[in-house]
């Protein structure tokens, strides 16, 4: 087994490769094949347009700096070398695009083996990935399964899926040690300090990977006295994404049932504003309510933390950073990390 530091210098390789092929100009031979495959998977998947890959890969590029898994990885003990390694398997999402990277990198540099499911929607990037770590790093790339069916040779499993698919997950692995994931939305606080630009950053917190994702933006809460409107006036940067088949079946699909409802919305043309306590919200729409004081408000979201993924206002998540997720920041906020090591 590789030692803690070649296994932190593997995953930094990967992302400086990972950095090059998300750039204007791919030139090493893994960057262009990676740039290539990332450029043909809307093929497979509608949802994964050049754009959101590559956005996808930036931002995981940007998780591998040298300095920031040394940061993350300080506030941990881990072995140098570790000769009886665990198996963990995972079971990976297809939501957005390399939803479960994290998992493999928490798996790998604690020292242990990964056997992965990979989601039909989303297997051929997160193999490529692993086939770049196997070159940088032949021992690392031996930790490393892809199966279509988890074995029964795991020692805990990492599993990640709805609030239907969690009971699936309960049933058939619960009698080892494990992380189950259910349905997480995020929000964010508009009250009236908060700045233009910070609102103009709100859009890609939204709309990136079309809010397919947990970290993305699917309710907002507005201080009493903010018109509305002013939203679709910040957010025109975003209104080529009606262009997009699928989602804008989904606009129209959303707003018939409105109109058929006859419930109050707001249509920016591209998206659709509804007042409706629900923190989820199906594509194109945005979930929204009003309120009057800040900390009642937080106390309210703190009743329902397990549901909430990220809080994006002038305290908590920046505007515009949700995707962009340091390693230390967890999906349903546990610790992988920390459950890896306890094993």
């Amino acid at each position: 087994m590789s030692t803690l530091h070649q296994r932190i210098s593997a995953f930094s390789e990967l992302g400086l490769i990972m950095a090059e092929a998300a750039s204007d100009s791919p030139s090493s031979t893994e960057a262009i094949s990676l740039r290539s495959l990332m450029d043909m998977e809307e093929q497979s998947n509608k949802w994964f347009t050049p754009d959101n890959v590559k956005l996808a890969v930036r931002s995981i590029a940007e998780m591998l700096d040298k300095k920031k898994l040394f940061k993350w990885l300080n506030n941990y003990v881990i072995e140098d070398r570790t000769e009886k390694n665990k198996t963990i398997a995972v079971i990976m999402a297809g939501n957005i695009p390399l939803v479960g990277f994290h998992d493999l990198l928490c798996v790998l540099i604690s020292g242990n083996s990964i056997m992965a499911r990979t989601s039909s929607k989303d297997s051929r990037l997160i193999k490529q990935l692993s086939a770049i770590i196997k070159k940088v790093s032949p021992e690392l790339g031996k930790e490393i399964v892809f199966t279509e069916k988890i074995r029964s040779d795991y020692d805990a499993v990492i599993a990640t899926g709805s609030d239907n698919t969690s009971r699936y997950f309960e049933y058939y692995f619960g009698n080892k040690p494990h992380i189950f994931r259910k349905n997480r939305n995020s929000v964010a606080i508009i009250d009236t300090n908060t700045k233009k630009e910070d609102i103009v950053s709100l859009a890609r917190d939204i709309f990136a990977y079309f809010g397919l994702g947990c970290r993305n933006v699917s309710k907002i809460y507005i201080e009493n006295g903010i018109d509305i409107a002013y939203f679709s006036e910040n957010w025109k940067k975003w209104a080529d994404i009606i262009k997009h088949k699928p989602y804008a079946n989904n606009y129209l699909y959303n707003k018939s049932l409105l109109n058929i409802n006859k419930s109050e919305y707001h249509d920016s043309g591209f998206f659709l504003l509804v007042q409706n306590d629900e923190l989820s919200s199906p594509v194109s729409v945005v979930n929204y309510n009003y309120f009057n004081d800040t900390d009642s408000l937080i106390d309210e979201l703190n009743k329902i933390s397990n549901k909430i993924q990220c809080i994006v206002s002038d305290n908590n998540v920046r505007f515009g950073q949700t995707q962009f997720p340091e390693p230390w920041e967890y999906a349903d906020n546990m610790d992988t990390l920390e459950f890896l090591l306890s094993l």
